[in-house]
């Protein structure tokens, strides 16, 4: 009798388990499941930010920050209880990122651009305050989720009395003032490879130094991003390793170097809308030189990621989607689906966010852009926002559920 108790205790056990692993399965639409809100994003037209062809009637099932599920009405099957927004043939992107701007301590320009349709931003050199106030600052702004993401490099980099703001003497001062800077909270480090603009010269860091910071964040899994303008100093940003090089050089660009950076795998930020704003101001040709370089780059087989240096110089720069650069980017020959490209997919790997961020694939962040129009037919309807989900929340909303 005791052993028959003890036997239909133990069965009991088992069937409840039973039954609330199969309620738990039911209930989980995905790996990340922490009970948080689940949606669908129904009747799309999916361009995913990888390079494949649009995909219409798509599917997009989102939970907690991830993006769980990504297919078609005909292969995957919204589950019952997911509240499910029908977008009626909108198209759906992953979200864009600026990854040249200067200004992205200011949470108006945060919000601004993430209204727009930017989810991410790299500042790439802050002038207002030290790198621990910056990072610190940094960080209670990543906290608001309303905020675009902040990426930071906190200062540039440079030599006494050099371009930039943060300097080194040697190369020892080198690597113990990188590793600081990473201490401290830097998510990349910036470094200025200049000695003249406009007349205007500077003392540069010797190629040792630049050597030395390269090897130093790289020991700590941090990339370097360069700032040039001249062929000479591309020469030395590839010798040392960097990871992007930020403005299209305004001199003669040597094929020599191109087969370099592309052999490396260093991707180019072009920042055309700077110079058009430059050569306007100085009246330069500076803004063709550039497109032409770029042309050469891209049709060589270059990478490019978006950026245009917003607020980085005197002249007017667009705080928002930046339209005005995808379009110098498209007269430098670029078709839509590469300026798409360049400013999500491209944009996350200078980011060192390409894991997490860049494409609309299963486990990656949910950061989504709804636009009415087709952008790969007319890069302007990219203004036209329906929808921005960032960090899987519903940011900008002017669809009604259905």
């Amino acid at each position: 009798m005791k052993k028959q108790i003890i036997f239909i205790l133990i069965l009991s056990l088992i069937t409840f388990n039973v039954i609330l692993l199969c309620n738990n399965t039911q209930n989980s639409i995905g790996s990340h499941d922490q009970g948080g809100h689940a949606i669908a994003i129904t009747n799309g037209i999916l361009i995913d930010g990888t390079g494949d062809e649009s995909i219409p009637d798509a599917t997009v099932i989102i939970q907690d920050k991830y993006i769980h599920a990504v297919g078609t009405a005909t292969s995957l099957t919204v589950p019952n209880g997911i509240d499910t927004i029908n977008i009626n043939g909108s198209y759906i992107l992953p979200g864009f990122m600026n990854t040249h701007v200067h200004g992205g301590y200011l949470e108006s320009n945060l919000k601004e651009w993430m209204k727009s349709g930017i989810t991410s931003v790299r500042d790439l050199g802050n002038f207002e305050n030290p790198p621990e106030q910056a990072f610190s600052i940094r960080d209670k702004l990543l906290n608001n989720y309303k905020n675009a993401r902040l990426i930071a490099a906190g200062p540039i980099v440079t030599t006494i009395g050099g371009y930039g703001n943060y300097s080194v003497n040697s190369p020892v001062d080198a690597e113990k003032k990188i590793n600081g800077l990473i201490d401290a909270g830097a998510d990349l480090i910036k470094i200025a490879i200049e000695d003249n603009l406009q007349g205007r010269t500077w003392p540069m860091l010797s190629e040792d130094e630049i050597k030395t910071i390269v090897e130093t964040a790289h020991n700590r899994n941090k990339r370097v991003s360069a700032h040039i303008t001249r062929a000479k100093h591309l020469d030395m940003a590839i010798k040392a390793g960097v990871d992007d090089v930020n403005h299209m050089i305004v001199n003669d660009l040597p094929d020599s170097l191109i087969t370099q950076m592309i052999e490396k795998d260093i991707y180019w930020v072009p920042t055309l809308e700077l110079w058009n704003g430059v050569s306007e101001y100085h009246s330069l040709n500076w803004n063709i030189i550039a497109r032409n370089n770029l042309r050469l780059f891209v049709q060589t087989g270059g990478k490019v990621a978006l950026g245009t240096d917003y607020d980085g110089y005197i002249t007017h720069f667009e705080l928002g989607i930046p339209l005005v650069e995808m379009h110098l980017m498209q007269e430098a020959g670029m078709t839509p689906m590469q300026i798409i490209i360049a400013g999500t997919k491209h944009a996350a790997h200078v980011c060192d966010l390409e894991n997490e961020l860049g494409t609309i694939e299963p486990n990656k962040i949910a950061d989504l852009i709804i636009v009415n129009g087709n952008p790969l037919e007319d890069l302007n309807v990219l203004s036209n926002i329906k929808m921005v989900i960032h960090n899987g929340e519903i940011i900008i909303n002017n669809i009604k559920a259905s």
